[in-house]
């Protein structure tokens, strides 16, 4: 991209100010709005291609899409045939009833140079999470504060200290890893393309969704493009390998256990078995075949393992009708366990099956860990030999600025001050993984003076990050197309496979990526939330 195209790219979509500023800068795609819809569109009829310039917004196809509303039905055909649909939601636990998954209608605008950091340092954060999840008292340290006022931290922290009083029983580990990222603009304004930083949002480990659906939204992107009459160079659109990536993890774990009549366990309810689940058991069972192998896999809710699974205390194998099970993918998150879901997991986590992820893993995942791990020197505990350096080289310029509210020292009340009187510039969280229930602006101060001493312990203070802002058609299933100014998030996959008794590593993988794009004035605009729409990155 000339210095040229980048500054005119610069100043049209990739001005972050007010979401009514962004919208005043002139985009084609704006040519939509108002136009009368024409009743015949013939999609299928090829039409000349354009070649789009590096540095042009993917949204800028307004002279080439004669009729949106029929575009968009288009879109939503294609979003069937490729298999880009969910469950009805009043109709979850019924398995012919599909709409489709809400989308961008174009991909949206991401700075080549973030994507790329984000790629090459996916492989570092599988190792340092890894390394994480080895270190019992290094967890126990960091989570016991939170303990008290998180019931599941509470629990999962007794079982890893009984793992770690009777022994480890399976040392082979297997990490899959989704780390989400923002473009974060600095200083609220970006007339250079220096001024962009990639900047983390959460770690997701073990029992992450995406994976199965990011390659579809590739495919469909690049559809759309086509259909629309441009042509995308092959790197401005990036290859994904997110649903083979997965795939691939489980059938390493499971070739690693050793005994090919192994069951293979996936632990989901009702509304984790997806058709994105379904798209993953196809490839893992395909990866099989080709090695001349069969997989059996089954799938039980956390409950049902009680019933269904036992353990054998002299060896520990785990079995389900006396065969016995080698790897288990658990991908059911108990914020509030009961019973009969803690002895399950105690099962699984004490046996000699593969677990993604163990208790220690899912521990790892969580935001108070993540704000550790930002402190100054403590990477350098996991990362102790001088040629690591080039690994925290990596890591540290991704993290945000993260502070622990669990001390009543000045540092602390400074920070809670700043905050009360700047809300703004912060985000509060609780420390548990799983994404929402944050608080914005003026609610931030509220919560801080009224929290207890235990509840300020389980939040962490985050530095509100400022995304640059694009904008593009937002496409949910039963609701009209929104063009709007839009932020997006971008997640990388990894996975890593190790052997923590040993602390060696076998696999190390980075494969993948998904993006989420919402309108710009939502806070909590995740896609189940509602409001985001899942994208795919066009690299600038």
């Amino acid at each position: 991209m000339s210095n040229g195209q980048a500054e005119r790219f610069v100043d049209t979509f990739k001005r972050t100010t007010t979401p009514s500023e962004s919208l005043n800068a002139k985009s084609p795609a704006e040519m939509f709005l108002g136009r009368k819809i024409r009743t015949t569109f013939d999609l299928q009829k090829p039409k000349p291609k354009q070649p789009i310039i590096r540095g042009e917004s993917s949204t800028s196809l307004g002279p080439n899409l004669r009729d949106l509303e029929v575009f968009v039905e288009y879109a939503k055909f294609w979003a069937h045939k490729i298999g880009l649909v969910v469950h009805h939601k009043e109709h979850y636990d019924k398995k012919d009833a599909a709409v489709i998954k809400s989308f961008s209608l174009f991909p949206s605008p991401f700075p080549r140079r973030l994507f790329e950091q984000a790629k090459k340092v996916q492989t570092a954060m599988n190792l340092l999470y890894f390394r994480v999840s080895q270190d019992f008292d290094f967890l126990i340290e960091t989570l016991q504060p939170l303990a008290e006022t998180t019931e599941h931290i509470r629990v999962w922290l007794e079982l890893l200290r009984e793992v770690k009083s009777e022994g480890v029983h399976q040392p082979i580990n297997l990490l899959l890893i989704r780390s989400d990222y923002m473009c974060h603009v600095n200083n609220g304004e970006a007339m250079e393309k220096n001024d962009y930083e990639l900047k983390q949002v959460e770690v997701n480990i073990g029992n992450y969704g995406g994976a199965g659906y990011a390659s579809h939204l590739t495919q469909f992107h690049r559809k759309m493009m086509e259909t629309a009459g441009r042509n995308v160079p092959a790197d401005t659109l990036p290859d994904n390998g997110s649903d083979e990536q997965l795939a691939e993890a489980l059938y390493e774990a499971w070739k690693l256990f050793g005994d090919p009549k192994a069951i293979m366990l996936i632990v989901a309810n009702k509304y984790n078995r997806t058709f994105e689940m379904s798209h993953i058991d196809q490839i893992l069972i395909k990866l099989a075949k080709n090695d001349n192998h069969q997989i059996q896999i089954v799938i039980f809710s956390l409950a049902e393992c009680v019933e269904r699974l036992t353990l054998d205390e002299d060896n520990f194998s785990l079995r389900l009708d006396g065969q016995i099970v080698g790897v288990v993918h658990l991908k059911t998150t108990c914020f509030k366990p009961t019973p009969e879901q803690i002895a399950s997991r105690r099962m699984i986590e004490r046996s000699t099956a593969i677990k993604c992820p163990t208790a220690a893993a899912d521990l790892a995942s969580m935001k108070k860990v993540q704000q550790v791990l930002a402190k100054p020197g403590v990477l350098e505990r996991f990362f102790p030999n001088s040629d690591d350096a080039e690994l925290i080289a990596a890591l540290r310029p991704t993290f945000a600025e993260m502070w622990a509210l669990d001390k009543e020292d000045e540092h602390t009340k400074s920070i809670i001050k700043d905050a009360t009187e700047n809300p703004m510039k912060y985000v509060l969280k609780p420390s548990q993984e799983g994404g929402g229930h944050n608080f914005w602006g003026e609610e931030i101060g509220e919560k801080l003076r009224t929290f207890t001493k235990e509840e300020l312990a389980a939040h962490i203070l985050m530095q509100r990050l400022r995304p640059m802002v694009g904008k593009n058609y937002l496409v949910h299933s039963f609701r009209d197309v929104k063009f709007t100014a839009t932020t997006s998030e971008l997640s990388t996959f990894g996975y890593l496979l190790g052997n923590g008794r040993e602390n060696t590593v076998s696999h190390n993988v980075s494969k993948g990526h998904m993006m989420r794009t919402k309108p710009e004035h939502i806070n909590e605009g995740g896609v189940i939330a509602g409001e985001g729409v899942h994208d795919s990155p066009f690299l600038i």
